[in-house]
């Protein structure tokens, strides 16, 4: 049988249509099949929305007296901003540029011949990809499907009703104390609740306490280890039982992992391999069946410990190329550590590559951790800040390998240090480097300079006593 297409893709999400821009870069004979299922009509820039959030909570307050109740106005924007971003590459613009985008339900089909089948059409492919992404987890909470609640997926509509007053947040993934700052920053009351002992679970205490601290500054009722055992409604409030006074509130967000998006597709029937986890690929992004591939939270991957768009978008245009080219690209997972990843908190959070919890449970001999506190940087002095933090971790011979950074334009800031790390640069490469200056960028030339006081307060070792200690780690036995 002829074949139709040289890559069809399946999923809603933006890794499905920046894999379709990828195959369509290369030459490749396209399809989108855009899944209509019910609970998965995500919006595909939805990730986006709380940024959006966040931006005009920041441009229309600095204090919450200046904000008594929440209105609607910073939600519809917020829901117009995605919608801008969407124009970017939605199915028109697809289509415009030759992809074949097809709305509807499909799964494979192995006889006669594999193919996608899809409002009675039979798409045959060389190769396929699934990129269906993941969609929000329903909590096994008594109670709380009767009370109603939202997740990301259902955020935006908020815009076209009463804004809830009085929120509660559940759960310890990243996008949970985001919103619950931006919340509180529109006139929201937010209590956060989190069964781990700190927020944001993944992250160095110091560092975690340092975001709660800045929360519960500005209103933020916080929670820690507490489990929801219940909920009820009760004269038009939705009361959560926790095992002390019932908590009492108008909505609920859910801020807990999602479940990869696996059915209808058939893949049990065309042997495709996957657990509740996601997908099982191969470091090409290849599945059990040699014509199908997967990239994304459908196979469960993570960066930093959360979900994150640039990561499966990264992965899209890998797994296309992989699928459309004889000489695939072997991805080594160990280096999705330097890649960047952000808490947009305010001030955000940023790191890439070796965690500080890591570096901190290595021998201090191996790994040095260089801290700066921004209070001390131009910057900061300038504008009168006073919260921030810059650790870069770093080899006995100032090899880069990892960093973070809490502060104002921190996720622009780290790129510098990802690069840096991927490039395999050393601190004197770094401190080589002229900064503009006041510039936030400035902060880790700043923080650079801490590593040559280390070496002079470190100066007293001798070089043959430093060598012989080196050996001594290498090659003794006990």
């Amino acid at each position: 049988m002829t074949v139709e297409y040289d890559l069809v893709i399946i999923g809603a999400t933006a890794a499905a249509r920046v894999a379709a821009i990828e195959a369509v870069n290369l030459q490749a004979r396209v399809a989108l099949v855009v899944s209509t299922l019910a609970g998965a009509q995500i919006h595909p820039q939805c990730d986006f929305y709380p940024d959006a959030l966040a931006q005009i909570a920041k441009t229309t307050q600095t204090t919450r007296s200046r904000l008594q109740s929440p209105t609607s106005y910073p939600w519809k924007y917020a829901a117009a901003a995605i919608d801008r971003l969407d124009l970017q590459t939605n199915p028109a613009v697809l289509a415009a540029m030759g992809v074949d985008v097809i709305f509807g339900i499909g799964e494979f089909c192995r006889r006669p011949q594999l193919a996608f089948n899809v409002s009675d059409r039979y798409l045959r492919a060389r190769k396929y990809l699934l990129a269906t992404g993941s969609i929000s987890h329903y909590p096994l909470i008594p109670g709380i499907q009767d009370a109603g609640f939202v997740g990301l997926d259902r955020l935006p509509d908020l815009a076209e009703r009463e804004i809830p007053r009085r929120w509660a947040i559940i759960g310890s993934e990243a996008i949970g104390v985001e919103l619950a700052q931006t919340f509180a920053k529109l006139g929201c009351q937010v209590t956060l609740i989190v069964e781990t002992a700190q927020i944001l679970p993944y992250e160095n205490l110091d560092t975690a306490n340092l975001i709660q601290a800045q929360l519960e500054a500005d209103g933020v009722q916080i929670y820690l280890e507490t489990t929801v055992t219940n909920v009820s409604r009760q004269d038009g409030s939705k009361l959560l039982a926790t095992g002390g006074e019932p908590i009492a509130v108008d909505e609920i967000f859910i801020a807990l992992p999602d479940r990869p998006l696996l059915e209808p597709f058939n893949l049990i029937g065309v042997g495709v391999e996957y657990s509740e986890k996601g997908i099982s690929v191969d470091n090409k992004f290849q599945t059990s069946h040699r014509q199908i591939y997967a990239c994304g939270s459908v196979c469960g991957n993570v960066l930093g410990g959360y979900h994150s768009q640039s990561l499966t978008q990264y992965e899209a245009k890998i797994a296309v190329k992989n699928a459309l080219s004889r000489h695939p690209t072997k991805i080594d997972y160990r280096s999705y550590n330097n890649l960047p990843w952000a808490v947009y908190t305010d001030p955000p959070l940023a790191r890439v590559g070796m965690t500080l919890m890591t570096a901190a449970n290595s021998n201090p001999r191996d790994l040095i951790i260089l801290t700066k506190y921004l209070k001390t940087s131009t910057q900061a002095i300038l504008h009168d800040l006073n919260s921030g933090i810059c650790r870069i971790v770093v080899t006995r011979t100032g090899q880069l390998v990892g960093a973070e950074i809490v502060g104002e334009h921190a996720p622009e800031s780290i790129q510098i240090l990802a690069i840096a790390i991927q490039q395999k640069l050393k601190v004197a490469d770094l401190n080589s480097f002229p900064y503009l200056s006041p510039s936030y960028t400035e902060f880790i030339y700043q923080t650079v300079q801490e590593w040559y006081v280390y070496r002079r307060h470190h100066q007293h070792k001798s070089s043959w006593l430093d060598v012989w200690e080196r050996f001594c780690q290498l090659f003794w036995w006990k």
